[in-house]
Parts: structure tokens; sequence; C-alpha cells
């Protein structure tokens, strides 16, 4: 991630007459506290399909003989049910991944902005000839 960088600007004798740093663009958007809160979600995700995984497979077997939908026995279609909802956990968090990856372009994008304005201010100051 790009970080707030820090402008001085020098007079024609050498001397730092002007300074400034990017507002950090953690203040707008903090990827770091994406990602914690994808990880919340997916976790979450996780521990409830768990439970209702959990919960179908514990009444498939009393599910065979008593539900029958049209002939058919209904405890291999409640096992292939619990078996879809396992998956659903790790495709929702994958799903998720790719706000990380934008929120770091956004992050980026502004502390770019930033960066550029602090440059600027540096440089249009009185008597800056050079900056660094």
């Amino acid at each position: 991630m790009v970080a707030p960088k820090t402008y001085t600007g020098y007079d024609k004798d050498g001397k730092a007459v002007a300074h400034a740093t990017g507002v950090d663009a953690n203040e707008y958007i903090n990827p770091d506290e994406v990602q914690s809160a994808i990880d919340k979600v997916g976790t979450v995700a996780e521990e409830q399909m768990k439970t209702i995984s959990s919960a179908l497979n514990g009444v498939s077997g009393e599910a065979a003989d008593a539900i029958i939908v049209q002939g058919t026995k209904m405890d291999t279609v409640i096992e292939e049910l619990a078996k879809a909802l396992d998956s659903v956990a790790g495709s929702i968090k994958d799903s998720l991944s790719d706000m990380y990856t934008q929120a770091v372009k956004a992050h980026d994008t502004l502390q770019n902005q930033a960066n550029d304005e602090a440059y600027n201010a540096v440089a249009s100051a009185s008597g800056v000839v050079s900056v660094s």
C-alpha cells in the first residue's frame, strides 16, 4: 500500500522553508479493517452453514422413512443439501476476497492524491526552488 509522504521545500540557499505531509488515506478507507470484516463474515458464514448442515444430517436418518415425496425418500436429498451448504461458506468468503483488493486500490488512489497535494503545496510555497 502507498504510504503518506512528507515533502520539504528548500530556498536558493538550501534552507528548508516549507514542508507538508500527505493526509493518511487510512482515515478514509483502511484495507486492514476491510480484511478484518471479510474474515468475520467468512467465519460467521462458515459457522452458521455448519450448524444448518449438522442439523440436516441429524434428521436425514429419520427422514428416510418419515418423509417420502412422490415415492422418493428424502434422506439422500437432505444429505446432498447438507454437503452443498458446507461448500457455500467457502464461496461466500471467496466472493468477498476481491473487496480487499478493491479497498487497496481505492486507498492507494486516495493516498497518491493526498501526496500530490502535499507536494504541490510545498512546491508552490514562496521562495521554494527545490523539493525533496
